[in-house]
């Protein structure tokens, strides 16, 4: 019994600890799921917060681009605003330019009223003198042959001075309302190009396409082939210059030999430096205007057909500072009788110096560049800035130094500087290395006896080894092939070594980069030199150095003068026309044609190149040179008026009061100059005489006579004038400064 009872209880026992694990197990399940939906409410309830977020970052968001939007609407009525403003200061400027244009013709105007008002005085005073002298002459009781010949002595003085004033004061007073175009003509001693401009669009043009040049040489040789007789120009420019010798068959009779630097004649050289010619040197002048004339006709009629030349043509021809009044009326009449000028039109000719015609262009390169940067409405170049002129050109490198005053005119800080380190130096720099290879037997031989295969030699150098070498590729070569280039060279050399050494190179000469460089280098360095010279004896700080010239379109010379001189060195653009452009923005500011016209600035002072004076007569004193003691008790001394690096403004004058004797009937003023600082007397190794002014002092007897003598000057020369301020004659001359 009891056995079976407890087998009973242990089986009912089972399901209900079964049932309450299922119980158990439910129970947790179900809190679970209670747990999970309570979860999945909270998840509702998030989401329903993030969709709130979510629309309300939406809203916000759309609001965002509504307001991108409006600053996009306001940017763009800025931006419109902001051309109204730059379009109004474009026409404020344009109204300012104007303005100061009106105001400087009428400052123009006002001058030339005084000027003409003060010529007529001058003009009735030299009336007044000679009706006062024939007055006096007719007071004789008995009129003579000497007293008509007086008379007509008078005259003929009064005739001469009155018209020739008149003449002045035409061409003063004409008016160039009939000139329609500006030519600039740069002739120079190796090299001459032009540029033109119609006065009307402001846009000056080079002559780019010669002859013989390739395009974009800007410029041809000053070069002359006559015909055997020399009386016919076979060719000119660079063609009279190189020819190509044939390979197979090599030329010996060339003809004569090209005339060449004839412009040298014009300048200050000594003659033992001016080339020798079988013509006279006026006559190439001549001949070479009459070529290149040629060309400017043609270039003026197929730009603006309806031009007529002579009438509406201002051609301006620059010349360098030193040339004298004769040379500039000898290159005068060269122009008239090569058909350059007409003479009824002589006013249309007109000089400039170069160092005035290249500081001309390159301030207005250098204001168009500026002008042209956005967002600039006014510009002004420096209040006071010093600049230097570097020209670079054929034979000559001119350094010009130039302070802006205001920035309105220049006025040179030191007389010029110059050497003879132009780029044809670099040229016989190569023909010397020639030699080096070659021997000097066959360089000697070509130059003698082939001389135009020479200058095609050294064209060919220029083109293909001197223009493009840079000073930055080391891996630079010049291949010149004698046998193609030069082949009458190779028929010419005769020393077996050399023939040997070329024969094994193929009758090639290479001039790799440090050989080129060494062609180059002692002429550059010479032109380092002549700048640090310079900047030396001005001790200025110069805030731009231009270069212009054809040798500064050199980039081995550029980057050279660059890292000497830093940042401050700057190349216009197309730096071989700068003379030519220059001079034809002389003639638009000369003539004033325009309202448009944009005035450059003008160089109006300069240094004084030399000490300039006078001979004096003083008591002798026991300090002074025994030996110069005359035999009344005199001496003779220097005594300046004006020292060497005055800066001497345009019209400047310098003067001093001399009362003669009472009984003197005569006087005289001679005039000297000297390099020296302190002259002490006239007969100094370096004084050379300028010339003499004689004055007739028998028409009035005074003891308080007082003569006033002084020295004028202007752009290229000196006025020295006396005046006796008793009866007001005054005696004039002129002189090359």
């Amino acid at each position: 019994m009891t056995s079976e009872h407890s087998s009973e209880n242990i089986s009912s026992d089972k399901p209900r600890e079964v049932i309450e694990k299922l119980g158990i197990g439910f129970n947790k399940i179900n809190n679970k799921f209670i747990d999970l939906l309570e979860e999945n409410q909270k998840i509702k309830q998030q989401y329903k917060n993030l969709e709130e977020k979510i629309q309300e970052i939406l809203r916000t968001n759309s609001e965002l681009i509504e307001k991108n939007q409006e600053i996009l609407r306001i940017n763009s009525n800025l931006i419109e605003e902001n051309k109204e403003i730059s379009r109004i200061n474009s026409d404020l400027k344009k109204q300012l330019q104007e303005r100061d244009d009106k105001f400087v013709n009428l400052q123009q105007h006002v001058s030339n009223l005084k000027k003409q008002r003060n010529d007529e005085l001058q003009q009735l005073e030299m009336v007044a003198r000679t009706l006062e002298k024939n007055s006096e002459v007719m007071k004789h009781d008995e009129i003579g042959d000497d007293i008509i010949k007086v008379l007509k002595e008078n005259n003929e003085d009064f005739t001469s001075n009155f018209f020739m004033s008149l003449e002045k004061d035409k061409e003063k007073s004409i008016v160039s309302s009939d000139i329609r175009v500006v030519v600039g003509l740069d002739f120079g001693a190796t090299y001459s190009g032009f540029a033109r401009c119609h006065v009307n669009d402001q846009n000056i043009c080079s002559k780019e396409l010669w002859l013989g040049g390739e395009f974009g040489q800007f410029k041809t040789n000053t070069v002359l082939q006559y015909d055997e007789e020399y009386n016919n120009v076979l060719l000119w420019g660079t063609p009279a210059l190189a020819i190509k010798s044939n390979r197979r068959k090599v030329r010996c009779n060339e003809g004569n030999k090209p005339i060449e630097l004839f412009k040298l004649h014009l300048s200050d050289l000594p003659n033992q430096l001016k080339p020798n010619f079988p013509i006279d040197y006026k006559k190439a002048i001549i001949d070479y205007f009459k070529e290149i004339g040629k060309v400017i006709k043609e270039a003026i009629a197929n730009d603006w057909i309806t031009i007529d030349y002579f009438k509406n043509i201002l051609l301006v021809i620059p010349v360098p500072a030193e040339f004298s009044e004769k040379s500039k009326a000898i290159l005068r009449k060269c122009a008239y009788n090569a058909e350059l000028i007409e003479k009824e039109y002589s006013t249309n000719l007109q000089f400039i110096t170069e160092s005035e015609a290249a500081a001309m262009y390159c301030m207005k390169n250098l204001e168009n560049q500026v002008l042209a940067q956005p967002n600039i409405t006014l510009f002004i170049i420096y209040i006071s800035a010093n600049v230097m002129i570097i020209d670079c050109g054929g034979s000559i490198v001119n350094l010009t130094t130039l302070k802006l005053i205001n920035n309105k005119k220049f006025g040179e800080i030191t007389k010029e500087a110059k050497d003879f380190c132009g780029s044809t130096f670099v040229d016989a720099e190569f023909i010397q290395y020639l030699r080096c290879v070659l021997g000097d037997e066959p360089i000697e031989l070509l130059r003698d006896k082939h001389y135009k295969q020479m200058q095609y030699l050294i064209q060919h150098f220029c083109e293909y080894g001197k223009i493009p070498f840079t000073g930055d590729n080391p891996k630079f070569l010049y291949e010149l092939d004698i046998e193609d280039i030069i082949p009458v060279l190779k028929q010419r050399i005769n020393d077996g070594k050399i023939r040997k050494t070329l024969d094994d190179d193929g009758w090639t000469i290479e001039i790799d980069f440090k050989t080129m460089k060494s062609i180059f280098d002692p002429v550059i360095e010479k032109i380092l030199h002549l700048i640090r010279s310079q900047l030396d004896n001005t001790q200025e700080t110069y805030s731009a150095m231009f270069l212009v010239g054809g040798f500064c379109e050199s980039k081995y010379l550029q980057e050279r003068i660059k890292k000497e001189f830093g940042h401050r060195v700057k190349v216009p653009s197309q730096p071989i026309t700068a003379i030519s452009c220059g001079a034809v923005i002389h003639g638009l500011f000369k003539g004033v044609f325009h309202s448009r016209v944009v005035h450059p600035r003008v160089i109006y002072s300069r240094v004084a190149k030399f000490t300039y004076g006078i001979s004096i007569c003083l008591d002798w004193k026991e300090s002074d040179p025994i030996e110069r003691k005359t035999p009344d008790n005199k001496i003779y001394k220097f005594m300046a008026l004006v020292k060497r690096g005055t800066e001497v403004a345009c019209g400047e004058t310098f003067s001093f009061n001399f009362k003669p004797e009472s009984n003197q009937k005569s006087a005289s003023f001679t005039i000297y100059y000297t390099s020296n600082y302190d002259a002490m007397y006239c007969d100094e190794p370096e004084m050379k005489q300028l010339g003499t002014i004689n004055l007739d002092l028998s028409d009035v007897h005074s003891d308080n006579r007082i003569i006033k003598f002084g020295l004028t000057f202007d752009k290229c020369d000196i006025a020295a004038f006396a005046m006796d301020e008793l009866n007001g004659r005054t005696y004039k001359t002129k002189f090359s400064y």
